[in-house]
């Protein structure tokens, strides 16, 4: 935030005004390398995808930050043995992030339950308490380990994601849950 001071008929009047230059907000800048360092170890890669302009709309756009341990392919994120994988969705109007959520529980619901899944033992269910509305969803996508692996898909105000963080063999809900809290903190 930048006062600006107006001076009008020698009344000084001070004015708050958003600096111009102010750098948009990305997954990467809201969880740093060192914050994902705390949360599932260190060291780690990253691979971040800043600011991707959603279609049809020059002010919303989608950004991309995933941690994987060192060494560890990107390619099989699943598979790793620490990581953190986060998308965030920057919209314009609150309507349309509650609509990207809506949208966004029914493919989930509609993919975990499809004959061809991909994950074993599924489960999808409401989370309160994180941001306006959450849902968690539990799943072994590793069959050789038989780790759960927990994604989490929000929204708060103009900002929807999705969020995915483990350090085996510690439980990747609970995991999964410290980053959001800390997300959340974060958002406008």
């Amino acid at each position: 935030m930048i006062y600006v001071m107006v001076v009008f008929n020698w009344v000084v009047f001070v004015v708050s005004a958003t600096a111009a230059n102010t750098p948009e907000l990305t997954a990467c800048g809201i969880v740093t390398s060192s914050d994902a360092q705390t949360f599932v170890g260190g060291p780690l890669d990253v691979k971040e995808s800043a600011k991707v302009p959603v279609a049809g709309n020059s002010s919303s756009y989608t950004s991309t930050c995933s941690y994987l341990g060192r060494g560890e392919s990107f390619q099989e994120m699943l598979a790793a043995s620490r990581g953190l994988d986060l998308t965030l969705y920057f919209l314009d109007t609150p309507e349309r992030t509650a609509q990207l959520y809506e949208s966004s529980y029914e493919q989930y619901r509609l993919r975990l339950t499809a004959p061809n899944a991909p994950y074993s033992d599924p489960v999808i269910m409401p989370l309160d308490g994180f941001g306006e509305r959450a849902f968690l969803i539990e799943a072994v996508a590793d069959n050789k380990s038989g780790y759960r692996s927990a994604l989490i898909i929000f929204y708060k105000g103009k900002v929807a994601g999705s969020i995915a963080a483990w350090n085996r063999p510690i439980s990747s809900v609970e995991t999964t849950k410290k980053v959001l809290q800390y997300i959340l903190s974060k958002l406008p």
